[in-house]
């Protein structure tokens, strides 16, 4: 499992749980809408992993190119074939699998599999959950030194979102993590004038404060306390990355699902992302109201 090193600086939302009866997912589940990172002890998806850590998408390439290789998500990879014609798939294949038909079709079988594993642990995770539509990201590019961040996905109907993620590469992929979205909020709320998104959708406040305090000209450099986390091969966990600030270190090989739900199905709709974050407004704007003026003497 996973090796942490926790900053008493920032709330302790770093649990491990079993998954092995229904009350153990019930708990899992009670734990993610609070806003915890959850890691699954036991689980692990049944994938070839010296084959996946044979692959190596970091290679030289074009610059557009290589861009858009680090985004080469999963429906892409299942719709590569040998006679697919656009110029990122003929450098994939090319350059990646060297044209080898059998490579590419023994990965699409992990992907499919893997993607399978993920489906089926939401549902048994997540049994009332109603879920729009699925997204999986396979990257195999390496990953270092991200800025801290709470993610936007510049999606314009509310969702709740479930998040699993599993760390393919033989070394540990780190991640840090920091404070969660509404907490923070309520601690800057005036001196950022988060006021102006109250009534706008969560991701408007989320870019503000990414942009506003944790980005910098140099990564890293947000100043904020952090958990430190390490994930060994294999370790799979789940977290609304909507709430946790977090920031991939360094990661080589990773795969991640993520599950668009109806938050009505919630066990607990009140802790969705966007109430989360009408309750900071709420509560700054019933402070404004009950605040009595001072009187004016002369």
């Amino acid at each position: 499992m996973a090796k942490i090193v926790r900053d008493p600086l920032v709330a302790d939302y770093v649990v491990e749980r079993d998954v092995q009866t229904e009350a153990d997912c019930a708990e899992v589940r009670r734990l993610y809408e609070e806003g915890y990172l959850v890691l699954l002890r036991g689980v692990k998806f049944d994938l070839d992993y010296p084959f996946l850590n044979s692959l190596d998408f970091d290679v030289e390439g074009p610059a557009d190119i290589m861009q858009r290789v680090k985004k080469y998500g999963g429906h892409k990879i299942l719709a590569l074939s040998p006679k697919s014609t656009g110029p990122l798939d003929r450098f994939v294949f090319q350059t990646i699998f060297a044209s080898d038909t059998g490579k590419l079709s023994y990965f699409q079988e992990q992907v499919r599999s893997g993607n399978a594993q993920s489906d089926a642990l939401y549902v048994r995770l997540f049994p009332n959950y109603v879920s729009t539509r699925a997204m999986y990201t396979w990257r195999f590019t390496e990953t270092m030194y991200e800025d801290l961040h709470w993610d936007v996905f510049g999606i314009e109907e509310p969702f709740h979102q479930v998040r699993i993620f599993t760390n393919l590469a033989a070394s540990p992929r780190l991640w840090r993590i920091s404070h969660r979205s509404d907490e923070f909020a309520e601690s800057i709320y005036r001196e950022a004038g988060l006021e102006r998104f109250a009534g706008t959708k969560g991701d408007d406040l989320l870019r503000a404060m990414n942009r506003s305090v944790l980005h910098s000209k140099t990564p890293c450099m947000d100043r904020q306390p952090k958990h430190h986390l390490a994930f060994a091969q294999g370790d799979v966990w789940v977290c609304e990355t909507r709430i946790v600030a977090h920031q991939i270190y360094h990661g080589e090989r990773a795969f991640a699902a993520m599950y668009f739900s109806e938050a009505a199905t919630m066990d607990r709709p009140e802790l969705a992302l966007e109430a989360r974050l009408s309750r900071v407004h709420e509560k700054f704007a019933d402070a404004a109201e009950t605040r009595v003026p001072l009187e004016v003497s002369g």
